[in-house]
């Protein structure tokens, strides 16, 4: 099953090829928005792994999803649809209050395989 995966900045260590090709565009949050409002509206699972608290508490307001931080790791699967949910400037060690003009968010697609 098709899965949407909300992460932090790339885990390399999620992906379990020796060699492969990461394709990032960054995107606006209202695409962000849309797309995992359509991709769930086909009934497949969204999953969070950032586990930063307010900026999931802001990612549930904005997706009208209740959604948890959640420290696991994360393994890549085939089909999944990834969502990179970074801070434009994070601060080491400070729980601040995020707001939409804080983050920064990039979908990626895995190609297995080295491609340059």
């Amino acid at each position: 099953m098709v899965r949407v995966v909300l992460l932090p900045p790339i885990p390399l260590n999620a992906f379990p090829y020796q060699e492969f090709t990461i394709l990032v565009k960054k995107i606006s949050i209202e695409k962000f928005i849309n797309d995992v409002k359509e991709i769930l509206a086909k009934g497949y699972k969204l999953e969070c792994y950032v586990r930063h608290e307010s900026t999931v508490r802001l990612l549930s307001q904005l997706l009208n999803i209740e959604l948890k931080p959640s420290a696991e790791l994360y393994q890549y699967r085939e089909g999944d649809e990834i969502y990179i949910i970074g801070l434009k400037r994070p601060v080491r060690g400070q729980e601040l209050q995020v707001n939409v003009n804080d983050l920064e968010i990039a979908y990626i697609i895995v190609f297995p395989k080295l491609i340059i």
